[in-house]
């Protein structure tokens, strides 16, 4: 496991109960930047700019994407 995916799954450790609890989050985990670069990504139901807007553009030296990935619906 690359160092940048084990400290991304670190982060997400620590921030996962407090992010999930944000309306229109519906996920989160790691994923690559449009450039190969290991990201942190929030996955939300919808485009919320008040939401999108409390996470930060890096955390601890990762990128962090917010994608609109609509719901999530267990069948």
């Amino acid at each position: 496991m690359s160092s940048s995916l084990k400290k991304a799954e670190e982060i997400i450790k620590r921030y996962e109960q407090i992010w999930m609890g944000l309306e229109n989050v519906t996920g989160i985990g790691t994923g690559k930047t449009n450039d190969g670069r290991t990201c942190l990504v929030i996955s939300m139901a919808k485009d919320d700019r008040p939401t999108r807007d409390l996470f930060p553009v890096e955390i601890e030296g990762l990128p962090v994407e917010v994608r609109i990935s609509g719901e999530f619906n267990a069948l």
